[in-house]
């Protein structure tokens, strides 16, 4: 690879960016000079947006700089992965011209824009405390135009990479971990169902942070002391080429959707990483558009594995009691075909149960579902609007439901969504108790249709629900209906004289 070099122009204008529509897929920008077009000022890729000359008479008259001199780096993003890697692609010149300004085109309506903090941080690392000019366009007596030192998505120059790689940070820590958390993003993409995983990696000894919530010295020095860097794969694993050593420390990144990007491997080769990509089987694509995907993971279980997080001993799960080993013998009893249980934190009763097809449902398990692996349940931890709507496809309707939940709400929650998943003879148990009480009360008096019961255990009163035989009706089937019987039916609706309608209205008199 030839070394990095730089031009001189003289009478330069730096002119911003603009997306327009008779130019799709084009940034328009570049550096003119009396002669025209500068040539190799333009967004240089190799996939994706490319940057093309933009005809000068979109924008108005340039201005004189301030400063006379000053040097380009090319477009501006405050995307963050984006600034560092392209936004910064030509400041390797930079460091052996302390002084100079620094000038990137940006977007064309960016005026009075200025550099975000995160931005300045990077700059400073790197010892770039130089003024910084975002041009308008903008003329100068001499712009430096260095070469570009990267260029997305395939390669890293090597003399660039060791202009980046300038923060030291504390040392490694032997054994310590760390994972690079999406969860508080501000967009979707990222695994809607992170909180299990990081639940357990905190149990494990991880630290997990959320890298757009820390300076870049914190970041860093995260980074400088972990042993092994995990996470989903995202900018945040790119703030590494600024740390001077990464020779003893591994990276392993959950795949976004198909190959990893190239990013990853031009910084990768470069800098030696020692890093793994991985896919997850059971994860869900909820939505796909090049790099912008939203997906979700049924729990945890594919991660740790990745991640090397020994699997607990069943040892460690505390025995069945009270409500648990009462229920465990209404289920058993019940023989069911198809067992479901919902928002359950301990195992017991669905491993205990023998239903060839037994799934368990909770957004939050006491335990890691690794250990009843060879127990024939499939554990979802999440809430079960989420597995009804994402997971259950053609699984067919459950026998018996389990419904437990923290408080009245979300038991209702859980069962008016449970419904969509039972077939006529369906048996829902709530369990004992108040809460079981009063849920089982609910059903009984706004649910039409269905039936709540009342059943003894060892002595405890255990509540449950069934469909009323020959009333499940649906809007549907109420259409359906011959005259006959719409006219038979119809003599069960309780008359009304006219005159007790008035007190009936709002603000009439009893």
């Amino acid at each position: 690879m030839d070394p990095l070099s730089s031009r001189l122009i003289e009478n330069a204008v730096v002119y911003p960016t603009i997306r327009v529509a008779s130019h799709p897929g084009k940034l328009l920008m570049g550096v003119y000079d009396p002669d025209g077009y500068v040539e190799g000022t333009v967004l240089h890729r190799r996939s994706g947006e490319q940057g093309a000359p933009a005809p000068r008479d979109l924008f108005a008259e340039p201005v004189d700089a301030v400063q006379p001199e000053a040097i380009y780096l090319g477009p501006l993003y405050f995307h963050y992965g984006h600034f560092l890697l392209e936004s910064l692609a030509r400041a390797w010149y930079a460091r052996a011209h302390p002084g100079v300004p620094l000038v990137w085109a940006g977007q064309y309506n960016w005026q009075r824009q200025e550099l975000q903090p995160w931005q300045r941080d990077i700059l400073e690392a790197l010892g770039l405390t130089v003024p910084t000019i975002i041009a308008d366009p903008t003329r100068f007596e001499r712009l430096h135009v260095p070469d570009i030192g990267y260029r997305y998505d395939d390669w890293l120059h090597p003399e660039h990479a060791e202009f980046l790689a300038c923060y030291q940070g504390p040392a490694q820590v032997p054994g310590h971990r760390l994972w690079l958390s999406r969860s508080k993003v501000g967009s979707n993409v990222r695994d809607y169902n992170s909180a299990p995983a990081e639940r357990r990696l905190v149990r494990a000894g991880w630290t997990v942070v959320h890298p757009e919530s820390l300076s870049i010295r914190q970041q860093l020095d995260h980074l400088a002391r972990a042993e092994v860097v995990a996470g989903e794969e995202g900018s945040a694993f790119h703030t590494l080429v600024l740390l001077q050593d990464i020779t003893a420390k591994k990276f392993l990144m959950l795949r976004r959707h198909g190959r990893e990007h190239g990013s990853m491997h031009s910084i990768g080769d470069v800098r030696h990483v020692n890093q793994s990509f991985h896919t997850l089987k059971r994860e869900r694509v909820l939505q796909a558009r090049g790099r912008v995907v939203y997906k979700i993971n049924p729990n945890a279980s594919e991660i740790l594995d990745v991640l090397g997080v020994p699997v607990p001993a069943a040892r460690e799960v505390a025995p069945a009691a009270g409500d648990d080993a009462i229920l465990q013998q209404v289920v058993r009893r019940a023989e069911p075909q198809s067992f479901l249980d919902v928002g359950a934190l301990t195992p017991h009763l669905v491993v205990g149960s023998t239903a060839p097809t037994r799934v368990a449902v909770s957004p939050r398990f006491e335990f890691d579902p690794r250990t009843f692996a060879a127990s024939g349940v499939d554990f979802y931890e999440l809430g079960i609007t989420r597995y009804a709507h994402l997971f259950h496809a053609d699984r067919g309707q459950f026998d018996l439901i389990r419904i437990a939940g923290a408080d009245f709400e979300q038991v209702m929650a859980a069962f008016r969504i449970s419904k969509r998943l039972a077939h006529d003879g369906t048996t829902w148990i709530f369990g004992s108790g108040e809460l079981a009480a009063k849920a089982a009360l609910a059903v009984r008096l706004a649910h039409p249709g269905f039936i709540s019961r009342r059943l003894v255990a060892e002595a405890t009163m255990v509540y449950i629900v069934q469909r009323v035989p020959g009333e499940a009706m649906t809007e549907k089937r109420v259409a359906t209906m011959s005259a006959v019987e719409v006219q038979r039916r119809s003599r069960w609706i309780p008359p009304v004289r006219v005159s007790s309608l008035a007190a009936r209205r709002p603000g009439s008199a009893d």
